[in-house]
């Protein structure tokens, strides 16, 4: 029964013409361009590259200072517990 009722269906089909393709477009570097989202992808991109490495100077400075103050202390003598500064000096700290 099913059949008896496509048949006429895919006749009708088959005996249209088939509309012709779209012409391709002919895609090259010139035609082709990533556009404001690749835009705004690569600025981003520039933006978090830039901020990173602020960070990473800040943080290296940061630890170069703290290495230097160490190597200052580590230089300097420190006073013995139980010795008492002279007369008019300072305390050292």
């Amino acid at each position: 029964m099913t059949s008896s009722l496509l048949g006429p269906i895919l006749l009708a089909v088959a005996d249209q013409t088939p509309s012709p393709s779209p012409t391709p477009t002919e895609h090259t570097i010139y035609t082709v361009t990533p556009g404001i989202s690749g835009f705004i992808a690569f600025f981003v991109l520039a933006l978090v590259g830039w901020l990173l490495f602020r960070s990473l100077v800040k943080h290296v400075r940061r630890v170069d200072q703290e290495a230097l103050r160490r190597e200052q202390s580590a230089t300097t003598p420190a006073d013995e517990p139980g010795e008492d500064p002279a007369p008019g000096e300072p305390p050292r700290r």
